[in-house]
């Protein structure tokens, strides 16, 4: 009798669960109206959607490719990323009237760079999730994005044309304080008062920041204290700005989780400071085209272990190639190029790094040993040298 009883329930939950699986897949009525709605309102090219063209009757809406569903058939996520929509969107479409929508990616769209991001956004409170990065939204960003109180990712990078004037930095981030990541790469920020204390409004509303990108903004230095207080942050790119008066030796040792480190093009003078060996978290560091010079000392990058990419071309560096860097497991890309490194090693150093796939020495004083060299290698691994000398 208990074997057929224990027999029994599970037949039972069995059944449970397949029930349960079927429910969540089942199309809400008029979920599925809005969704209908939605691509007529929407303007796309069927030749290079994967999405929307197959939105059809014949199945489940939950099914169908880029929606999905909660435990109760309301539409939660619409992952809309590269189909070719363009042609702006309304305040009035139905795109904003799923009320418990937490996640929307329109990335990677043609819409006109002069249609705003419209400001009907501000309806979907629910929202954690908001990628608009290259969407070809132009203009200024609407102040309806400071209302998505539970946003824990926000992402309008890459909008060339996109700005924040009114809005502000300030206003547009002031209830954002749950935010994570926050990427807001090539969004012309207008006020030059913002431009000088970013880093005092970023650290001062958004203390628990992870990801931090915010690239060609027009920003400057010098950075403030309170900055370096975001010790969650393991993300910072900062690419194309002007921060002549901020040191590394005042920045890096700050963020103990940095797992990449991006300030390409910032006009930064001065060393590597010895202290970056602490940050062991690191996986790519790009530090190309500024103005830092000095050594870089043998053992300075013995600690990152997981260092997969390392760009400080075009700088003033001299001295020796540090031993170190021929003892990183998983060092992919390594540049070195347009420098001042002098100074002789063996080129068969590099072999000991088993997934190198590309270095670069061109423009230094070196000479490079290639006796040893394996051509498998070679193959394997491009080698620009320039002018260094090879024996």
């Amino acid at each position: 009798m208990l074997s057929n009883f224990l027999f029994f329930i599970c037949i039972l939950t069995s059944s449970f669960i397949f029930t349960a699986h079927s429910y969540n897949n089942k199309c809400l009525l008029h979920q599925e109206i809005l969704l209908l709605q939605l691509k007529d309102e929407l303007i796309f090219k069927p030749y290079r959607s994967t999405k929307l063209v197959r939105w059809k009757e014949s199945v489940e809406c939950c099914l169908w490719p880029g929606v999905e569903c909660d435990a109760s058939s309301y539409v939660v996520s619409l992952q809309l990323d590269g189909e070719a929509i363009s042609g702006g969107i309304g305040n009035s479409s139905s795109l904003f009237k799923f009320k418990y929508l937490q996640k929307l990616n329109l990335a990677y769209n043609d819409i006109s760079l002069t249609l705003p991001i419209p400001k009907g956004i501000g309806n979907l409170t629910y929202l954690t999730h908001l990628n608009l990065s290259e969407s070809g939204f132009g203009g200024q960003v609407p102040f309806e994005i400071s209302f998505l109180k539970r946003l824990v990712i926000l992402d309008i990078s890459n909008g060339y044309t996109l700005r924040l004037e009114h809005p502000n930095l300030e206003m547009l981030v002031q209830n954002l304080t749950e935010l994570r990541k926050l990427y807001l790469d090539y969004v012309y920020i207008s006020s030059l008062h913002e431009r000088k204390n970013w880093g005092h409004i970023i650290s001062s509303r958004l203390p628990n920041l992870t990801s931090l990108s915010m690239s060609n903004c027009n920003l400057c230095g010098p950075f403030p204290k309170s900055f370096r207080q975001l010790h969650s942050l393991s993300v910072l790119q900062l690419d194309y700005n002007d921060f002549s008066g901020v040191s590394l030796h005042d920045l890096v040792p700050k963020f103990p989780s940095l797992t990449t480190l991006t300030l390409s093009r910032c006009k930064m003078k001065g060393s590597i400071p010895s202290s970056i060996a602490n940050l062991t978290k690191l996986i790519r560091v790009d530090l190309f085209f500024n103005f830092l010079t000095g050594s870089l000392p043998s053992t300075l990058f013995e600690s990152f272990s997981d260092l997969v990419h390392l760009d400080l071309r075009h700088n003033s560096f001299f001295g020796n190639v540090p031993q170190s860097l021929f003892a990183l497991p998983s060092l992919l890309e390594l540049d070195l190029s347009y420098n001042h490194f002098n100074g002789t090693f063996q080129l068969d150093n590099f072999q000991s790094l088993p997934n190198l796939t590309l270095l670069s020495l061109s423009w230094n004083s070196l000479s490079v040993y290639t006796d040893n060299i394996n051509s498998e290698y070679i193959w394997r691994s491009p080698i620009k040298c320039g002018n260094s000398e090879f024996m």
